[in-house]
Parts: structure tokens; C-alpha cells; sequence
């Protein structure tokens, strides 16, 4: 029934941790945008920290991956906004068994502390893996 979320790279409180990617130049920031979004997508560095997860539920499992037994980890992009929710929520690497679902909708009740460039709040994309376990 429980379920173990990770996001690597920087550590968050109760054991959470998170994959803050990085780009090699401040220049090459990600200019795109989102639908409705108006503000420019960075990658973490470079003077751009990370964002600071403050609220996370943890994922249910699915029935079926529960009934099979299944465990492992999807690995998500997200992009978390200046306003510290995540959006644009996409699968990077599928654990299937209806678990790629369930992450997803969990993340999208996640809040942040949003990432920060010269002390504003900016966008930023980051990978979080969420881990399925049966204890």
C-alpha cells in the first residue's frame, strides 16, 4: 500500500529528494513556454536554485499493480512554475500497471517553494521519480 516518492539532486525534507537538471550556461536557459504560461522555463544552476517541495501526497497504487504485486519507479518531467505548482506533468520513463497514472496525480497536488533566480521566483523543469513499493 505505501509508496515511496524520490526526486533526486537535492534534498528535501522527510526523505524526499529531488533531480534538478542543469544547463551549461545561463544563456541556454529553455525559452519555451506553456499554454497560458508566461514565463520563460529554466534549468536548475547556473544561479538558479531549486525548487523546495513543502506539500506532497503520496501516490495511491493501482488496483491492478497491487493485485500483480508489481513495484518499481516512473520517472516524470515536471515543470514547476514561479507560483510553485507543478504543471505540464509528462511520463519520462513508464512503469505501466496503471502506476504512471497514479503518479501523475499525485504530483499534480504537489506545492513548492518555488525555484529562484537572482531572489525572484522563476519556472524550472525537473525529472521526479516516484518509487512503488508494497511493504
Amino acid at each position: 500500500m505505501c509508496s515511496r516518492i524520490i526526486i533526486a539532486s537535492f534534498a528535501l525534507a522527510l526523505g524526499i529528494f529531488a533531480f534538478a537538471q542543469t544547463s551549461p550556461t545561463g544563456a541556454d536557459a529553455d525559452k519555451s513556454k506553456e499554454p497560458g504560461a508566461t514565463d520563460p522555463v529554466l534549468k536548475v544552476g547556473n544561479g538558479v536554485s531549486p525548487p523546495r517541495l513543502i506539500y506532497s501526497p503520496e501516490p495511491e497504487y493501482s488496483k491492478e499493480a497491487r493485485k500483480k504485486k508489481f513495484q518499481g519507479t516512473c520517472v516524470l518531467r515536471v515543470i514547476v512554475g514561479a507560483d510553485g505548482n507543478p504543471r505540464d506533468i509528462r511520463v519520462q520513463r513508464t512503469l505501466g500497471h496503471g502506476l504512471d497514472e497514479k503518479a501523475i496525480e499525485a504530483v499534480k497536488k504537489w506545492k513548492f517553494e518555488p525555484a529562484q533566480k537572482d531572489g525572484q521566483p522563476v519556472a524550472v523543469q525537473i525529472n521526479v521519480e516516484v518509487s512503488f513499493r508494497l511493504y
